[in-house]
């Protein structure tokens, strides 16, 4: 089993340990596990159990201790490793130190989407060695083995760092092992549980936020397989009720933008032998994000002076005679995800738009608009252009569209639309 750090998976830590790392280099402190040991714990990257000591109180009771026991020099080492392993350091002989390029961007970067590539790009790039000499790369073998293994168990991931090389005989090998039970692997591996907990410590938890796995109960996913949806968002409307103009309310209703998008009252969550409750959770957030949109869009209309109404679409705001149909997809980093949504969001707008707009409410001038959590595939934006729908995206509490003319992104106003 090769040697990997394993002090923290957490990529909000790793960053700030990283901009640590940018503060001892500016400042010409060497990159000794002191220095940096001490950086993270006044950072409070590094945090100790006793809580009412200062740092300075902390750091002097460890100067007491031999090295080997100062945990704080642990972390900083591990640290420093994984850094270098990333590509985005490296440390020369006097412990003095220099920032990749890759690093330099990803510190500097105000996109989180730019950061998560650069994340995932250098942990794909990461090779580890081993006793003999042979490089493998545990993230890429983490991800083919929950591909192809969809539903593995976490902790057996910790078989990513046991192959020797990227062969594809060695890969085989890998698979047959996953096969055993979790005991078994740790007897023909000769790996002692605590090796095996610290193995699969760190990898699994960070492709879990790069977006590359998901993980429910004790099992590891491929995202793309289980896409958790806002495709049940529902407003319930008692069927044969009627408003003011004889429409069933069940097709669409006069709202405000205080009484739109209510949140849904979730039931309390509790674990039962098949335990599905992560998978609720998720999809539970993704619902609470799909009503926020819809609550922020209906602000932002209402403002600009629209009058808003909701029913099987998400949103309609109307003024004078001219119609905006919005339908809100929250939307993952996947492909897979985006394609779906806006497979879906298209045929939605095309159906509201000819069956309750124009025919039930009697609009000719109707605008349609797919509104996402995130900026879609640039692919996805000129599907929907040319199909006459507008593609509006949240990005930083601002809604966002693409100027078809001017190859730009632009803010969104709905009264361009009037």
């Amino acid at each position: 089993m090769k040697n990997f750090p394993h002090q923290f998976n957490d990529l909000d830590k790793l960053f700030n340990a990283l901009s640590s790392i940018k503060q001892l280099i500016d400042e010409e402190i060497a990159l000794k596990d002191e220095n940096f040991g001490e950086i993270l714990t006044r950072n409070g990257i590094y945090t100790y159990r006793e809580k009412h000591l200062t740092v300075d109180e902390f750091l002097a009771l460890e100067e007491e201790k031999p090295k080997s026991n100062r945990g704080y020099l642990t972390v900083a080492r591990d640290i420093r490793r994984l850094f270098q392993l990333l590509g985005f350091l490296t440390v020369y002989e006097n412990k003095s130190g220099v920032l990749s390029p890759q690093a330099i961007q990803l510190l500097s970067s105000q996109s989180v989407g730019i950061k998560r590539e650069l994340w995932k790009n250098s942990f794909l790039q990461l090779g580890l060695e081993g006793n003999d000499g042979e490089i493998s790369h545990p993230y890429r073998i983490l991800l083919k083995l929950v591909q192809d293994k969809s539903g593995i168990e976490t902790k057996k991931l910790m078989l990513s760092l046991e192959a020797e090389n990227d062969s594809p005989e060695e890969y085989d090998r890998i698979i047959h092992l996953s096969e055993l039970t979790f005991q078994e692997i740790l007897a023909v591996t000769g790996t002692s549980e605590a090796m095996a907990k610290n193995a699969v410590k760190i990898l699994p938890g960070i492709a879990e936020q790069l977006g590359d796995i998901t993980r429910k109960g004790n099992n590891s996913y491929p995202i793309g397989k289980v896409i958790i949806t806002e495709d049940e968002v529902l407003t319930i409307i008692p069927e044969e009720t009627i408003n003011e103009d004889g429409i069933p309310y069940s097709q669409y209703r006069s709202v405000t933008s205080d009484t739109i998008a209510v949140d849904p009252i979730f039931n309390i969550i509790s674990t039962v032998s098949i335990d599905y409750t992560e998978s609720i959770r998720i999809r539970q957030q993704r619902l609470a994000e799909h009503q926020e949109i819809v609550r922020r869009l209906g602000v932002f209309c209402e403002q600009k002076g629209f009058e808003l109404y909701e029913g099987k679409f998400d949103c309609l705001s109307t003024l004078d005679e001219t119609a905006l149909v919005f339908e809100i997809k929250t939307i993952l980093n996947s492909i897979s995800d985006q394609e779906k949504q806006t497979i879906k969001g298209v045929g939605q707008l095309k159906y509201y738009k000819f069956s309750i707009v124009n025919r039930q409410m009697g609009y000719e001038n109707i605008n349609e608009f797919i509104v996402y959590s995130q900026r879609p595939l640039s692919s996805l934006i000129e599907f929907c252009t040319m199909e006459n729908i507008r593609v509006i995206w949240l990005e930083e509490a601002i809604f966002k569209t693409y100027n078809a003319t001017t190859f730009e992104d632009e803010n969104f106003d709905p009264l361009n639309f009037i």
